[in-house]
């Protein structure tokens, strides 16, 4: 078992009788809580799980006491072991603590765990990224951030960046400005109101296909929306499809084209589907209208 102290400090004009809203403090906690686990869960699998526990508060701003626990697993002991020798050793506490809160500074670089590196970044993509030795460094102009592989990887988790964002969320509140993290023997990691837009992020996407092909579509509903996004059928499960046609979308505008419920478009539609953290997602572009069939008004006997 390992642990790691730490604490969390909120300051503020709506702090400063040592006093803090719950509806502030229940969210902040959580968020922590669920962003250690997160990390712990990217890095280490389900060889060691980690509890946070909340011992006390302080007066003056308003401090929380956090004490991260971490336990190994049923036959850890074998899991350690065989990590050792494949250099993939189980993170301790206060190792997932430098990955999350680590703050270093220096004349030439800034370094540290993922809060730091999510400041340093600014919401930027790094120009380069380069390892020296053990090292990882990151660039961004003439300015660059030290940190390591591991930081790296839950840097890019889904899952640690959503629950980063929810742990500095409180700062969007009147009254609160200044969260920090303190630890013992290192700088406070200090995260201002102003860094809040810092912690969005831009889930990456995995395009799985991208086809084109003549389709017969009838309409369900229209919109005339800027997104124009109208809801169609193939015959199957009713879908959206953002009409780019503009040749089209000019007739309809000048009155040129008249639609009744159930008339059909022949169109040149182009299939997107791709895979993100959400799960598979497939969007249609009607990019081509080659003609518009009013629906059958009455029945064909031969």
């Amino acid at each position: 078992m390992s642990e790691e102290k730490l604490t969390l400090v909120f300051d503020g004009p709506a702090v400063e009788n040592g006093e803090i809203d719950v509806r502030d403090l229940a969210p902040a906690l959580l968020a922590i809580g669920e962003l250690i686990q997160a990390a712990n869960s990217e890095i280490n699998g389900t060889r060691a799980q980690m509890s946070v526990k909340v011992k006390a508060t302080a007066e003056g701003s308003f401090e929380v006491d956090l004490n991260l626990i971490q336990s190994l697993m049923e036959n850890a002991k074998a899991l350690f072991d065989f990590a050792s020798i494949h250099n993939d050793s189980i993170a301790a506490a206060n190792e997932l603590a430098d990955l999350l809160f680590k703050i270093v500074g220096g004349t030439v670089a800034t370094g540290g765990g993922l809060l730091a590196l999510i400041k340093f970044l600014k919401g930027r993509k790094p120009d380069r990224i380069e390892q020296r030795g053990g090292d990882v460094h990151i660039h961004i102009g003439d300015n660059y951030f030290v940190t390591n592989k591991r930081t790296v990887q839950i840097a890019e988790s889904v899952a640690v960046r959503e629950h980063a964002k929810k742990a500095v969320s409180t700062l969007s509140n009147d009254g609160i400005d200044v969260i920090k993290v303190r630890r013992p023997k290192t700088d406070d990691l200090e995260i201002t109101k102003s860094e809040v837009i810092y912690f969005d992020y831009a889930e990456t996407e995995e395009q799985l296909a991208d086809e084109t092909r003549t389709m017969t579509l009838q309409i369900i509903s229209l919109s005339f929306k800027e997104d124009n996004k109208w809801r169609v059928t193939d015959g199957g499960e009713p879908f959206g499809a953002t009409i780019e046609d503009a040749t089209f979308l000019n007739q309809i505008a000048n009155n040129e084209i008249a639609f009744s419920k159930g008339d059909y478009l022949v169109c040149v539609v182009r299939e997107r589907q791709f895979r993100s953290s959400k799960g598979l997602k497939k969007e249609r572009y009607i990019i081509e209208v080659k003609d518009h069939k009013p629906a059958s008004k009455q029945l064909r006997l031969i």
